[in-house]
């Protein structure tokens, strides 16, 4: 089913600019970041991002750890394609991503436990991750 993006604040991103997303817990939509300047610049219910990695900050992991308060700390990092965002993208290869930082300590594949640190294309949509690999 397509799925139109919903942005809560308006965006003015031009093509292979670099961008930080977290999911922000409390407004229930993705925050975007400038990846210069780490400043929001808008949320999303939906957004793709091409040449994406999986980041997290282990200082910040462990203060949730400690604290029991989760705070941001994990980040897709990607490059905005406008041509990606209407597409319906039926790749054969979408695996899910998963970060808990009470049970793992990086980005991994939800379905194989396995850490993951890049993709080809992220696409966040409704609270989740998903993402596909090149091949070859």
């Amino acid at each position: 089913m397509r799925r139109e993006s919903v942005i809560h604040k308006p965006l003015n991103l031009v093509d292979g600019q670099p961008l930080l997303i977290a999911y922000h817990l409390y407004k229930k939509c993705f925050s975007i970041r400038c990846f210069h300047t780490r400043k929001v610049i808008g949320y999303a219910d939906r957004i793709i991002v091409g040449n994406a990695r999986f980041l997290v900050s282990h200082s910040g992991r462990a203060r949730v750890l400690r604290e029991k308060m989760k705070n941001i700390h994990a980040f897709v990092q990607g490059e905005y394609q406008a041509d990606l965002q209407h597409a319906y993208l039926a790749y054969e290869n979408i695996m899910e991503a998963y970060y808990n930082p009470y049970k793992v300590s990086t980005f991994v594949d939800k379905r194989t436990m396995t850490p993951i640190h890049d993709a080809q294309i992220a696409i966040l949509d409704k609270g989740r991750v998903y993402y596909t690999i090149a091949h070859g």
